[in-house]
Order: C-alpha cells, then sequence, then structure tokens
C-alpha cells in the first residue's frame, strides 16, 4: 500500500547573507557515523547553517540535528534499522517489502525519545531544512521542504530505496522514491540556493565513486529476477550522478568553499544487515570526528562566515 501525501517543493529562498550550507549523504544504516557527528554538533552548541540537505538516511539525521534532538537518530538506527520486523531479507526474492518503512515512521512516531523531532515547537517551517527525493517516473531530484507537518512522509520519500520499498511513496500523484537515486550529493543544488560554504557529511570516503560492488557480485542472481533490467539501469544511473557530484565537489566554482568530514576508511556498518556492535563503533567514529571537526573549526574556519 502506498502512502499518499502533499507535495511541498518550494525552493529555499536564503538572504543574501546566509551562505553556510549542510549537505548529508545518505547510505542507510551507514548513517549511523554521521548521527555521531552531529551529536558532536549538538553537544557543541553548533549551529552555523542557514540550510540543511540530506539524503534518505542523510535527511533523517538532519532532521534530528534541527529539532536538536541528540541521540535520537542514533537510537532509531540501532534500535529499529537492526529489527527483523523492518529488514526481511529473504522477501528481496519471494516479493514484498524487504525494508518495512511504514512500520519504521510508525515506530519514530510513537517512541517518546524518537517523536521529539516531530514536535511543533523544534522544526518550523523556516528552518531551511530539504529532504532530496527521486521522481520514479522522470529520474530527477526533488527537494522536500521539511518540517514537523510533513516531515514523517518526506523522510520515508527520500528513503524508499528501489526495490527494497517496493510502490515507492506518492505524493501528490507521483511516486517517489530514495533520493540518492537522482542526487546522492546534492552539493551542487546548495550552491544554486546561495550557498557559498558547504559542509558535507559523508558516509563512504572522500575518494568514494559510487560504486557497489556487491551489486557487481551479484549479478548473475540479480538477472534471474524479472525486474533486473530496471534494477541495473537505477544502479549505472545512480552511479553516473554520483559521478557527477563529485566533479562538482572537486573542482567547485570559484566562489564556493567545500569542507568535508568523511570516515579515513570503509566504515564498518553496511547499507542493511550491520550488527549492534559495529554500529555503535562508527557511531563513535562520527563523535571523534565531529569533535575533531569542532576544533579546528573554532581556530579556523570560524571568522570567515562572519
Amino acid at each position: 500500500m502506498q502512502a499518499e501525501l502533499s507535495l511541498n517543493t518550494s525552493q529555499a529562498s536564503l538572504p543574501q547573507q546566509h551562505k553556510f550550507a549542510l549537505v548529508a549523504e545518505g547510505g542507510g544504516q551507514k548513517g549511523i557515523f554521521t548521527a555521531g557527528v552531529l551529536d558532536a554538533f549538538l553537544e557543541g552548541d553548533f549551529w552555523p547553517f542557514h540550510l540543511k540537505v540530506g539524503v534518505s538516511a542523510g535527511a533523517q539525521n538532519l532532521a534530528a540535528y534541527s529539532a536538536r534532538a541528540r541521540q535520537c537518530a542514533r537510537s532509531a538506527i540501532q534500535e529499529l534499522t537492526t529489527s527483523e520486523t523492518f529488514f526481511k531479507p529473504s522477501k528481496f526474492f519471494t516479493g514484498g517489502k524487504v525494508i518495512d518503512l511504514d512500520w519504521y515512521f510508525t515506530q519514530v512516531n510513537h517512541r517518546p525519545k524518537l517523536q521529539v523531532i516531530t514536535n511543533p515547537g523544534y522544526l518550523a517551517k523556516d528552518n531551511h531544512f530539504y529532504a532530496v527525493a527521486t521522481d520514479a517516473q522522470t529520474l530527477e531530484p526533488t527537494y522536500l521542504h521539511t518540517w514537523h507537518d510533513n516531515m514523517l512522509e518526506h523522510l520515508k520519500a527520500s528513503s524508499a530505496i528501489p526495490f527494497l520499498y517496493q510502490g515507492g511513496v506518492n505524493i501528490a500523484g507521483r511516486n517517489y522514491m530514495d533520493g540518492g537515486v537522482a542526487d546522492p550529493l546534492p552539493v551542487e543544488w546548495a550552491y544554486k540556493q546561495g550557498a557559498r560554504k558547504i559542509l558535507v557529511i559523508r558516509t563512504f570516503e572522500s575518494h568514494h565513486n559510487g560504486a557497489m560492488p556487491i551489486l557487481d557480485r551479484l549479478k548473475p542472481v540479480i538477472s534471474r529476477l524479472k525486474q533486473s533490467k530496471r534494477m541495473l539501469d537505477l544502479y549505472h544511473y545512480h552511479q553516473t550522478r554520483y559521478s557527477q557530484a563529485l566533479e562538482f565537489i572537486n573542482n567547485p566554482p570559484s566562489d564556493l568553499e567545500i569542507i568535508q568530514i568523511a570516515p579515513n576508511g570503509p566504515l564498518r556498518s553496511m547499507v542493511l544487515g550491520s550488527s549492534a556492535a559495529v554500529l555503535q563503533h562508527d557511531y563513535l567514529l562520527g563523535l571523534r570526528q565531529g569533535k575533531n571537526f569542532l576544533r579546528r573549526w573554532h581556530h579556523q574556519f570560524e571568522p570567515s562566515i562572519t
């Protein structure tokens, strides 16, 4: 059953002096690294951003950060995504939803320590927070202006991994799926909204090219599936868009400064199927990198945005 949602894709209207954006990459359970980085920001009362845009797990992390809900994203990843109710890999071959986003966001909306992100007092409409989703028909990115009224719906759309959450999410008569398909690193979009300094939190190493070796190894198995061509086409399309985003990051316009926080090596966590112990390791890694970044920021970067 598809969720029927209302669509709001209003563009960020940033005042000329507001030029600092925060971009968060997706990556499923690898987003636990981002949760650590942003919890360090929350601990350090670090709020310099005028635009925030996230993809899939990155959007979920930014929702918690925007709501100033420390430990919220960490709890959701460690407690919900490790549940057998959420992740059922056997359904990949038998049909049905491999990931149960409906159950997941119901839990977010009802568990006391998670539902804080939907509190009207924390995430107002004027916060300039956007979640990226992909139009399933055109494969174009859509940037969903997100606040407490529509947060769970927009996060679901941004996180609907194709073929794992069958059917996608219906918004105003159109189907949407994971934003990482169309714009996995929406740095160029943030620049077009007026950002001239952009901090990017990655869940892969900074040199990662978007390739997923496990899919290459699974091609013989995937080829026997009914939707194999569509699946591989989307994968290659994602790789192309990832490469385009990296080209922009590595060769930015002269008036743009890009700062990256990224793991120094591959995270131990996988996109799905990671253990709680592995997730804890990568969370602490992100927390350390976030704190290290803040120490450098106060000595080097902070004066340049005033």
